[in-house]
């Protein structure tokens, strides 16, 4: 009787020590599944902001609304466009400033093309934006480094543009 026992002990320990190696080997692909689902969740939202801002933008430019633009950064340098600019590149610029701040991601990250293609009313404008994909965790950086959201945009002039074409450097569009 007491072998008995002393199997059925042993038996039990070399149980838990499997569910202990299971859940070792297990862990891991659930916690990068997990940080996958996340990473995924936070790059989505980046995009979707992406895809909002760079329509939001288009329609600006479209109604040739360039007063009030907040400052921004554009090719690594701080640009304030006045309240009311006069000149196609303050005008521009308040067309760069008022889509990157409607993106609201990090400006600095965030990079603007505008391409209108003739100056009477009907004519295309394109707006194009573009933002480096980032690990939040680290854990995926591997996976995402590298990749860019982008989003492009157009839409028919309903004013007579104060603004011309502009890329900022590292556009991907």
């Amino acid at each position: 009787m007491v072998e008995r026992l002393a199997r059925r002990r042993g038996g039990a320990r070399n149980e838990a020590g499997a569910a202990i190696v299971e859940f070792a080997l297990v862990v891991p692909i659930l916690l990068l599944l997990l940080f996958g689902i996340v990473e995924f969740g936070i790059a989505f939202n980046d995009y979707i902001s992406v895809r909002n801002g760079s329509r939001e933008g288009a329609r600006v430019a479209v109604v040739n609304d360039v007063r009030n633009a907040p400052s921004c950064t554009i090719n690594g340098g701080t640009v304030s466009p006045p309240a009311n600019p006069t000149g196609a590149s303050d005008a521009t610029n308040a067309i760069v400033c008022k889509t990157k701040d409607r993106i609201g991601l990090d400006e600095s990250q965030v990079k603007v093309k505008v391409s209108v293609v003739g100056s009477s009313i009907g004519d295309p404008v394109t707006v194009c934006a573009s933002f480096p994909v980032q690990s939040m965790s680290g854990l995926l950086a591997p996976i995402m480094s590298g990749k860019t959201l982008t989003s492009k945009v157009t839409m028919r002039l309903e004013q007579v543009p104060k603004f011309g074409s502009f890329t900022e450097a590292g556009t991907a569009c």
